[in-house]
């Protein structure tokens, strides 16, 4: 069993390599060998600054919002028991919705991205507080998520009905999408994504301590409640990294976990690993996609993402199976 696991995970390894290649050296013209070979000997050439200031760095953000989506959802999921729970169910995507549209209705800002990530924080925070830690309960979660997601989401249309100067530039930005950041480089996000990660991989062992019986589990309610409570705070800060990297983003938090698991079963250890893959590798390949389609415009990546997910994500709605039990 564990032979075959090897083997999916070796494929999705091998698939994501791909996608990372054609997100990076590939064109609307060609499949991007002279920009793989340019790759080893960069210079000041148009291609050696194309592959340094805008492909290299897409690519990061690509792959960090794809695993911290997936790994979001997952955590979510597990917590939840629910297989539709995905990382914005507590109210990360409007948190994040309103701190950028609120950066640029005031400050005009391009750093909007520090905002949304700051504004998915916060969010976070406030529905987690709201749960009650003393006596915390995942529906009460779920339900203040809600509610914290239609205030702000109206917050955010009141916002562009008053300022139709800029609401274009708002409902662009807020499509989601690879953008580079003046405040914050990519070595320094890439350094708090490999923070988030080790810390993820550490609860791992948990979301499998979570799937023991449900009758072991209430004698043990206040070691219960302080895991659930770590690892949605960990799904919370996965999901605010990824607005961070590249905007609000749909459907992969929800799409992922369930191919992992209808892949790889319920083992949390191997689901780590496939989430990894398959969530980054869905963005790469979406952002490929976005650049070109209809080159040289680029169609916002949050539209892709969609347009790729809402059909995978109907199929595994309508789909019956194991995959949806416990």
């Amino acid at each position: 069993m564990n032979k075959k696991k090897t083997i999916i995970i070796c494929i999705l390894l091998i698939l994501f390599l791909i996608s990372l290649y054609l997100a990076v050296f590939a064109g609307y013209k060609d499949f991007g060998v002279k920009m793989f070979l340019k790759s080893f000997h960069l210079s000041n050439d148009t291609d050696s600054m194309i592959l340094s200031l805008l492909r290299f760095p897409r690519a990061v953000k690509a792959i960090i919002a794809g695993i911290c989506l997936a790994l979001a959802g997952m955590f979510m999921q597990a917590v939840s028991k629910n297989p539709l729970a995905e990382p914005y169910i507590t109210g990360i995507s409007s948190g994040a919705g309103l701190g950028i549209a609120l950066s640029i209705l005031v400050f005009n800002s391009s750093n909007y991205s520090v905002f949304g990530f700051f504004g998915a924080l916060i969010s976070s925070a406030l529905v987690i507080i709201f749960s009650g830690l003393n006596r915390f309960s995942v529906t009460k979660l779920i339900l203040i998520g809600l509610s914290i997601n239609i205030f702000f989401s109206s917050l955010i249309s009141f916002i562009i009905l008053v300022s139709p100067e800029k609401s274009y530039t708002m409902m662009l930005i807020l499509s989601g999408g690879l953008t580079n950041n003046e405040v914050i480089s990519n070595g320094s996000l890439s350094l708090l994504f490999l923070v988030a990660l080790i810390f993820a991989g550490l609860l791992i062992p948990k979301l499998n301590y979570l799937r023991l019986d449900s009758d072991l589990l209430e004698a043990n309610k206040a070691k219960k409640n302080f895991y659930l409570i770590l690892i949605i705070c960990v799904s919370a800060f996965l999901s605010s990294l990824s607005v961070f990297a590249a905007g609000i983003l749909g459907f992969i938090g929800i799409i992922a976990p369930q191919i992992s698991r209808m892949l790889l079963g319920q083992d949390y250890r191997w689901l780590f690993l496939s989430n990894i893959f398959i969530g980054s590798m869905f963005i790469l390949i979406s952002d490929f996609i976005a650049r070109v389609v209809v080159y040289p415009l680029q169609i916002p990546l949050g539209l892709i993402v969609a347009f790729l997910g809402a059909p995978v994500f109907v199929f595994f709605l309508t789909r019956k199976g194991e995959m949806f039990r416990d």
